[in-house]
């Protein structure tokens, strides 16, 4: 694609999910948008409504919320976006306006899950998604993936233009100068951060545990995450019912969300880090864990692979027995633990949000 770096286009950015996502999509916007806000020349307009989002589970409440946000992406944000002068509108939730109203759109497809695990959504949620939020993301002017992993999986299920489909790589969560408190806990200990949905595949990863802490009864699994908003999604029964059968009540720990100094203390401290998801479409604690200076084990499933490069000790996600033996060998090899971390410190050299931004505006410049 031929880019006009001369010429000038007005960003805006549709902020309304900062109010609503988790995790790894509230840490790509945010990355976005600050490594944005540091760019000479790029102008940038920052969109969102007034309105409260409902996050309860009230069923008639919640349906009338998806109405409320197909509302404000197909009718209230192309109307704001054209009034704040925007020429180009990017929309990091995959939903972009049907009618663009002169607008340049780019969404962001972080993964294939609404088509892989549809039992998982609401199916409101789903027609909407379908009749809806897919033609307009066909209509869209750019599409951004985050792996070629991502992109082969959506294109299996739509036929959408994989000649607008770009791969814009991610980065680790920026620390900015965090404040390390002392150690957590005097027992070493795996690490997990990230939303207890069942994708993550955490059930297995207590029960994997539960086979190293009965030859090294003196380590910890410590489980950093909120239960989702989603109930079709939310694992976290499961997972504390494998705690109890297991008796790892007083060996694993759950600490919710945490903020940026306590989660860069948790990870400054852990042992190693692992990482064993049915599905990602990138994976950003891969990046951190490379970040910390953490051995890390990661599934062998999705994208993945692709992310972690050489630098992970790779696991079957759906065989316990793999990711146990997997956690006694780190257990048992500072030669491999060392290893594992000088590879991992070169392969994070490859990832940066103010690379990923100015990429992705030179797309948009492109369009």
């Amino acid at each position: 694609m031929q880019v006009n770096l001369n010429k000038s286009i007005v960003l805006g950015v549709d902020t309304r999910d900062l109010r609503i996502a988790q995790t790894g999509a509230r840490t790509y916007l945010t990355e976005l948008i600050h490594a944005w806000q540091q760019m000479p020349g790029v102008q940038l307009v920052l969109l969102d409504n007034a309105r409260k989002v409902y996050r309860g589970k009230n069923t008639v409440l919640k349906l009338v919320e998806h109405l409320r946000f197909f509302w404000w992406k197909q009718v209230q944000l192309p109307l704001l976006a054209r009034r704040k002068g925007v020429t180009h509108l990017f929309c990091s939730d995959f939903f972009v306006p049907y009618f663009k109203m002169g607008l340049k759109t780019t969404a962001v497809l972080h993964d294939a899950f609404f088509w892989e695990s549809p039992a998982h959504y609401h199916p409101l949620w789903l027609k909407l998604f379908h009749l809806l939020g897919v033609p307009a993301a066909k209509k869209a002017n750019l599409l951004i993936v985050p792996t070629e992993t991502a992109k082969n999986s959506i294109l299996t299920y739509e036929n959408f233009d994989a000649n607008k489909m770009k791969v814009v790589w991610e980065a680790a969560k920026s620390f900015h100068q965090p404040k390390i408190g002392p150690r957590p806990f005097e027992a070493p200990y795996f690490l997990h951060v990230g939303v207890l949905e069942k994708r993550k595949n955490i059930v297995r990863l207590v029960e994997a545990f539960a086979q190293l802490h009965a030859r090294y009864p003196n380590y910890k699994l410590v489980l950093v995450g909120n239960t989702p908003v989603k109930l079709q999604l939310n694992d976290a029964p499961a997972i504390e019912q494998a705690i109890m059968a297991f008796g790892l009540q007083d060996a694993v720990v759950r600490l919710g969300y945490l903020e940026a100094d306590a989660l860069a203390t948790i990870y400054s401290h852990a042992f190693a880090y692992c990482l064993p998801s049915l599905n990602e479409g990138f994976g950003l604690p891969v990046l951190e864990a490379f970040h910390f200076k953490l051995p890390l084990i990661c599934a062998n499933t999705s994208a993945l692979p692709e992310v972690a490069g050489d630098a992970a000790l790779f696991v079957d996600p759906y065989d316990p027995v793999s990711l146990s033996s997997a956690m006694l060998q780190l257990v048992e090899s500072p030669q491999l633990q060392a290893e594992l971390v000088q590879k991992g410190q070169a392969r994070q050299l490859h990832f940066s949000w103010p690379k990923a931004a100015q990429e992705i505006h030179d797309l948009m410049k492109g369009c």
